[in-house]
């Protein structure tokens, strides 16, 4: 009794049948805008259920972000309270339209520079535009799937990026530290040469008190996640930041670098002193916003490679591309700044993979309440339960865990590629070391991609060999090589490329085709090729061309359909199909059951 195979190889027909009831099962456009299902509510009882389990994250990640947001509306060269309410925005758009279950959405801190730039020139009438604009390029960028670059980064650059950015946190805000606002003020500029001046102004001009009441808190929250993980302890600390700034108030709070902070809604507007939106200026802003655009969205998706990669929750990079398009577009209406996702920093010891968007949507209504409700009271948290805070925050960033396990896999030199972006992300900036990064890991990728893959026989001698191309030693070749054509004379070499043939190994085949000893008949057998790109067709067409000239036979075999078309559009290759005899094997149209 024969034994039914294990896998059904549809035919064509039951591939038609199955995709026309697919697209009648496809739901409409409409159906899918509509839809709200990700936020996984079905009921009141169960919408109640995931705003009890969100709600600590949701809240500890507005107390957390909360000095970000106001040092970037700041530092671009408007006010606080444009990071403030650009952070509500974006994290209300999050909740509800994100791809992503591990992101919470704010103002981005990487074009702050830019941002700052533009002030300048324009006024700050500019950002509303300029916000606007990204948004619409970044929904271009998603349709040409630019953002799944993201997906060929490798591991260590991210990793890179996460030390990097945790170094740059704690210079950034270690003048709260010593009760000082320097990095914070409306200037958009560094006021020091380099770190080492800048602490030694620290150390002269701060309090000591401040240093050692930062340090308290972060070993209170450090020795609170060590012995129980659950406690929102970030509550606790802010809590006790909001009585001491009741009871004793001070001068070295938030408010003192700041000033008032509150949410509003400034709608776009269409003049200013220094602004007049004629066609001439927005077209100069269309060709600014493209390194804003760019920026943001190296800084989302490597946000949503983060979290994905320590949370082990997948992310649908196309949803999360037109979510950070839309809460762009709406900030700008609304006169915000250029926004993007922020990862959810697992220090909160949440379990991630029970999250969803209810987090960014209790984010926002907890920015709503602190900052649009009880703005007065939390700008007068002082700056050493602030720093306290962040120091927590930018210690647990980076997985040292991650670390630890490549040092014990003597993985070292990976760890010295991780050292080495995150000390370019401190000096050149964040998205310039990740680019950089980058280009080293695809230089890597393409030495090794560069190895060509072939299997080369011949009949050089009584029977046919196989050719080690590392050792250039015969094998005897005991399998039947169906390559080779029936009643063939003379000698003959079958060269049979392996994988992908592309730009990036032609050469190293072209080289090895080279140092072959010349034979009669060649033959090229594609049938184990599964992609070839045009670079590799027209290497090969200059190949064959040059050994037709040198009166040896070639032979092309294992062609499909669709690779004899791509290679006819070379026409050198054109021309020896229309007028050789030598195909054989090719394969003209697929089995059928």
């Amino acid at each position: 009794m024969s034994q039914q195979p294990l896998i059904e190889i549809p035919t064509l027909t039951q591939n038609e049948n199955n995709q026309q009831q697919a697209q009648k099962n496809k739901p409409s456009k409409l159906s899918k805008q509509q839809s709200l299902d990700h936020l996984s509510v079905h009921s009141f009882k169960s919408g109640l259920t995931y705003i009890r389990d969100s709600w600590k994250s949701g809240m500890a990640q507005a107390i957390l972000n909360m000095p970000f947001h106001l040092t970037i509306g700041s530092s671009s060269g408007c006010n606080a309270s444009v990071g403030i309410t650009t952070a509500f925005i974006a994290a209300f758009t999050n909740g509800f339209f994100s791809g992503s279950n591990h992101s919470i959405y704010m103002p981005s801190w990487v074009v702050i520079g830019l941002n700052y730039q533009l002030v300048k020139t324009y006024g700050v009438e500019v950002m509303p535009w300029i916000t606007i604009i990204v948004g619409i390029q970044i929904y271009i960028a998603g349709l040409l799937k630019w953002h799944h670059l993201s997906d060929f980064i490798p591991v260590y650059v991210i990793e890179g990026f996460l030390l990097g950015i945790a170094s740059l946190f704690f210079f950034s805000y270690s003048d709260y530290m010593f009760g000082l606002t320097d990095n914070h003020s409306n200037r958009g500029v560094e006021l020091y040469s380099s770190y080492y001046d800048m602490f030694k102004s620290f150390i002269e001009r701060g309090d000591i008190h401040y240093l050692i009441g930062a340090w308290c808190v972060f070993l209170f929250l450090q020795m609170g996640r060590i012995f129980f993980r659950q406690f929102p302890w970030i509550f606790i600390t802010t809590l006790t930041g909001l009585t001491l700034g009741i009871v004793y108030p001070t001068e070295k709070c938030l408010r003192s670098a700041y000033g008032e902070v509150t949410i509003y809604f400034d709608f776009i507007e269409y003049d200013g002193p220094k602004f007049h939106p004629d066609f001439q200026v927005v077209s100069h802003l269309i060709t600014e916003a493209i390194p804003i655009t760019l920026f943001i969205l190296i800084q989302n998706q490597f946000c949503a490679r983060a979290g994905q990669s320590l949370s082990g929750v997948k992310c649908d990079y196309d949803q999360e591309i037109q979510c950070v398009s839309t809460a762009n577009i709406l900030s700008g209406i609304f006169g915000g700044l250029p926004c993007c996702a922020s990862s959810r920093m697992y220090i909160l010891d949440i379990k991630l993979r029970k999250t969803n968007q209810w987090s960014s949507i209790l984010n926002a209504f907890s920015i709503l309440f602190f900052y649009g409700v009880f703005s007065k009271v939390f700008m007068d948290i002082p700056f050493y339960i602030i720093s306290g805070q962040l120091l927590y925050m930018i210690i647990n960033i980076p997985p040292w865990h991650y670390y630890v396990n490549l040092y014990r896999t003597q993985r070292k030199l990976i760890l010295f590629y991780i050292f080495c972006i995150a000390w370019l992300c401190v000096n050149y900036g964040a998205i310039q070391s990740t680019l950089i990064g980058s280009m080293h890991a695809l230089i890597i990728f393409a030495q090794k991609m560069s190895l060509p893959s072939a299997e080369v026989m011949t009949n050089q001698k009584d029977g046919v060999y196989q050719i080690n191309l590392r050792d250039t030693n015969l094998h005897e070749f005991e399998e039947e090589c169906n390559d080779i054509p029936p009643n063939i004379e003379g000698t003959y070499t079958v060269y049979r490329f392996n994988g992908a043939l592309n730009y990036i190994n032609i050469k190293g085949h072209i080289d090895q085709i080279k140092e072959l000893a010349k034979t009669d008949i060649f033959i090229l057998s594609f049938r184990y090729v599964c992609v070839i790109d045009f670079q590799a067709v027209d290497s090969l067409a200059i190949i064959i061309d040059n050994m037709r000239k040198n009166s040896t036979q070639v032979f092309v075999t294992g062609l499909h359909p669709g690779m004899l078309e791509q290679l006819s559009e070379n026409s050198i290759f054109k021309e020896y199909f229309i007028n050789e005899n030598h195909m054989f094997h090719q394969i003209d149209k697929l089995p059928h059951q």
